[in-house]
């Protein structure tokens, strides 16, 4: 029997972060940074040599950029030297290696950074170079977090190296607008520059890779951390079309300036102030509860082998359980309205998987005969030697195994649903489970969850990759806000129903008056503004589009 795995070896590429700059967006970036072709200039991670390729082009004739190339990668860097060979206009002093062990040899007066930081993930951070980077962080009043990607150590010692005044222009995964371990940079970058501009797109720009990025651009750096500095967000269809405007400055003449917030994350700049302040507003009404003071949330069964635990229904009788199971939803799809009750798990288990095997607490002696060779087929499979397995006492003993109050999205595609778990299943971890903290209706919860504010600000605190997927983790869904007050005043049966036949939209017409309206006091265009809010930030994640093919950046084998 084939136990199959999910997982996929990481390549090198991966561990490295090495996935290089498309030549418009490299040839953008440095012909914004130069201004008077005479700069001081650090490339921490040159790669096989983009960004010196467009600073050469960006200096023209001038001849007096003067570029400190940082790159651990030993056959890159020659690529990156051969290739520099030709280039006139730009003089590059080379340093081949970790540009965490070269900071402290680095001088502190660089008028521009540019680059495209290692995209590592803290997984696959070498020890060594994570502690170093670490080290020179604290010095600086960091609290680094272990979680974080290499990225981040990079743009944060970066900004270290600029001179007052210096410039700041590199290619920074999207996770910087919005993940917890990024938040203490997103404070210094609005502290530490007099403006910052951040470019976005609606498809992805990386050739082969789900990696959403942005573009950060930040001048005038502070010699001393002051106040948010003003922030303008410019959103173009792709790289190419960065260059259908004249200047920067001609394309943030026709959009707001916005100021960050501080606990808030970046995603809610790409809402006007007026917008995001009617959602900030209802955030904070009498009235609304935070999740997370309700019910505590955790993630689904985490079982080592989806593939060897969770069984259907026939396997199930053949391999002789004898009731050592839970019924487990596995999917969210399966989740359709506010509860998921006998009807639905029924439906459910006839199309998927749906048999969980608990063997906690069970003898040896009273597992049968069919399901001690079905225990020994994983073995020769070798499932107990995967990670979460092999650290169990006995490997086929699933932890965390308990049915909760109710479910959570923790994918979402459209909308997040708190869903009553009627049912009485459990569920892996592509699922949340909740459990409340004091004696609720399940029912009552999860029409309470179903409403505008909810819905957006899972939008806000959320985190969104370049398949257009929110992805909320538990101590972000603890912080959603719950209208529960007014919740009593829901007919839960008529929300399940209008949910079930005309979506979601359509419950939202019927439930927004009742928890927003005459629950929090909000008037009718107050309503409108956060639901816009939703509807705003929902659409520019799900229109993140592919990255276009190779032939569409041909030109990159021409710079």
């Amino acid at each position: 029997m084939n136990f199959v795995t999910n997982k996929i070896e990481p390549t090198s590429q991966k561990l490295r972060g090495g996935y290089y700059t498309p030549v418009a967006l490299a040839r953008y970036l440095c012909e914004w940074a130069l201004r008077d072709g005479q700069e001081k200039v650090l490339e921490p991670s040159v790669g096989d040599g983009n960004f010196l390729a467009a600073l050469n082009e960006a200096a023209g004739k001038s001849g007096g950029v003067r570029v400190t190339a940082v790159e651990l990668d030993s056959g890159e860097f020659a690529k990156a030297r051969t290739r520099a060979a030709e280039m006139r206009s730009i003089d590059v002093t080379w340093r081949n290696e970790d540009f965490f062990a070269a900071y402290r040899k680095l001088p502190r007066d660089f008028d521009v950074v540019v680059g495209n930081p290692p995209f590592i993930r803290f997984q696959h951070f070498d020890a060594d170079s994570r502690e170093t980077a670490f080290g020179h962080l604290r010095k600086h009043g960091y609290r680094p977090n272990k979680l974080a990607n290499a990225w981040a150590a990079f743009v944060q010692l970066s900004i270290e190296l600029l001179r007052p005044g210096g410039r700041l222009a590199m290619v920074i995964p999207a996770e910087l607008l919005q993940v917890k371990y990024a938040a203490e940079l997103r404070e210094r970058i609005t502290q530490m520059f007099d403006h910052v501009v951040l470019v976005t797109f609606q498809q992805l720009v990386f050739e082969g890779i789900q990696q959403e990025v942005v573009l950060l651009l930040a001048e005038g750096k502070r010699a001393i951390p002051g106040d948010h500095s003003v922030v303008h967000t410019l959103e173009f269809a792709d790289a190419q079309s960065l260059f259908s405007v004249q200047s920067l400055s001609d394309a943030i003449a026709h959009v707001p300036q916005k100021h960050a917030r501080k606990d808030v994350k970046w995603t809610a700049l790409f809402l006007p102030d007026s917008a995001f302040a009617s959602l900030e507003r209802a955030y904070r009404t009498e009235g609304v509860h935070k999740l997370g003071d309700l019910a505590s949330v955790e993630v689904g069964i985490v079982t080592g082998r989806n593939s060897f635990f969770v069984i259907d229904k026939e396997q199930a009788r053949n391999v002789g359980l004898n009731g050592f199971s839970q019924p487990l939803v596995g999917r969210t799809s399966s989740l359709r309205s506010i509860c998921f009750d006998k009807k639905d798990f029924s439906v459910h288990s006839d199309k998927h998987p749906s048999v969980l095997i608990d063997l906690n607490g069970v003898p040896e002696e009273e597992l049968s005969g069919a399901l001690v060779r079905y225990i020994q087929q994983g073995e020769q499979a070798g499932v107990h030697t995967g990670y979460k397995c092999s650290i169990r006492k006995r490997w086929y003993d699933v932890p965390s195994i308990y049915v909760p109050d109710a479910f959570l999205f923790r994918q979402i595609h459209d909308a997040p649903l708190l869903v009553a778990n009627e049912a009485r299943a459990t569920s892996t971890d592509t699922i949340h489970r909740v459990r409340f903290r004091r004696e609720l209706s399940a029912q009552t919860m999860a029409a309470a969850f179903c409403n505008s504010l909810t819905f957006a600000w899972a939008e806000v605190c959320g985190r969104s990759y370049g398949g257009g997927v929110l992805e909320l983790e538990p101590r972000e869904a603890e912080e959603l806000p719950i209208p529960l007050d007014a919740a009593a005043a829901i007919d839960e049966k008529k929300l399940d129903g209008i949910l079930r036949k005309s979506g979601v939209e359509a419950a939202l017409d019927y439930s927004d008056p009742i928890l927003l309206g005459e629950g929090l006091g909000m008037s009718a265009s107050e309503v409108k503004a956060v639901r816009d809010c939703w509807v705003q930030l929902r659409d520019r994640r799900k229109n993140r589009k592919h990255a276009p093919k190779a032939s569409a950046q041909a030109e990159a084998a021409t710079l």
